[in-house]
């Protein structure tokens, strides 16, 4: 992790809004540089990275918030995970003919959604299904926040080819919709004003002071994020326990080990006939 992966949460002090901005760059060159990507995908990846960062900072929950896209046509699935610590992850498969020019039709013809699973045993998992609106898997995001959780939400996400950052404003839960609305709607409309480059390049401090010159905003800490992965070899074990002790000698009869490859960040956990693991991590596999 490096100083441009971050997190900084904002409020205003005069309006019931609250915002957050995230930077990445060396996670998220190594997420997109898992798989041999094309642009386009990259880029895709990371807008559903940022928003999965920005959604789960404006809740509180120890355990891991995911926003999955699962579709039947040429792309299969795009999915990104966060935890409480702000630790991250993310995945695309699709059909190695896919075209830049397909992927927003495969998007609307397939299901995503928005799930959270509690790290403590019995707690409450939640799963929503978005409702694809607009363009971009942003615009289905706002929709959601509006529909179902009954709060104004709007992201921006900027990418180019080493780093992603994204902004997000949202009413504070609990407010009254006649007491913010003119509120968010002037918040928004300077908001709106808002480049690729500066929310890329321009210090957080000074982003806000251009943005909002008039306005009384507080600006927190940062918070670090990175790139971490959940595979492990006591995972992998337990893939291979489900599989069935017989069904896995059976495989060992005519193979010398057993590979279970996480998905994710293509380490490979590699069992022999005498339980011993070999770890392998950074080498490419097809997407498909």
């Amino acid at each position: 992790m490096n100083k441009r992966d971050f997190l900084q949460r904002f409020l205003f002090e005069n309006a019931p809004v609250r915002g957050e901005i995230v930077h990445l760059g060396e996670s998220y060159q190594t997420i997109i540089d898992q798989h041999e990507y094309p642009p386009f995908i990259k880029k895709l990846l990371g807008e559903v990275l940022i928003a999965t960062i920005l959604l789960s900072a404006t809740i509180k929950f120890n355990g891991r918030l995911t926003v999955q896209f699962k579709g039947k046509g040429k792309l299969k699935l795009l999915v990104a995970q966060c935890n409480e610590q702000f630790q991250i992850r993310g995945l695309a498969q699709f059909d190695p003919d896919l075209r830049e020019e397909e992927v927003l039709a495969a998007l609307k013809n397939g299901v995503l959604g928005i799930m959270i699973d509690p790290e403590v045993a019995g707690g409450r998992q939640y799963q929503g299904i978005v409702e694809w609106q607009g363009n971009s898997v942003a615009e289905s995001l706002e929709g959601y926040f509006l529909q179902s959780e009954q709060l104004p939400t709007r992201l921006w996400i900027s990418l180019n080819e080493t780093s992603a950052s994204g902004f997000l404003l949202q009413v504070m839960p609990s407010e009254k919709p006649e007491l913010y609305q003119n509120d968010w709607e002037h918040l928004v409309h300077l908001t709106n004003t808002l480049t690729d480059n500066e929310l890329l390049n321009l210090d957080n401090s000074a982003l806000l002071k251009r943005l909002y010159v008039e306005e009384d905003v507080r600006l927190f800490e940062q918070i670090p994020v990175g790139f971490r992965c959940t595979c492990s070899y006591q995972r992998s074990e337990h893939a291979i326990e489900l599989l069935g002790k017989k069904e896995a000698e059976d495989e060992l009869k005519t193979k010398e080990n057993i590979i279970v490859s996480c998905e994710f960040c293509n380490t490979e956990y590699v069992f022999d006939k005498i339980e011993k693991v070999i770890k392998h991590q950074g080498r490419h596999k097809s997407t498909k």
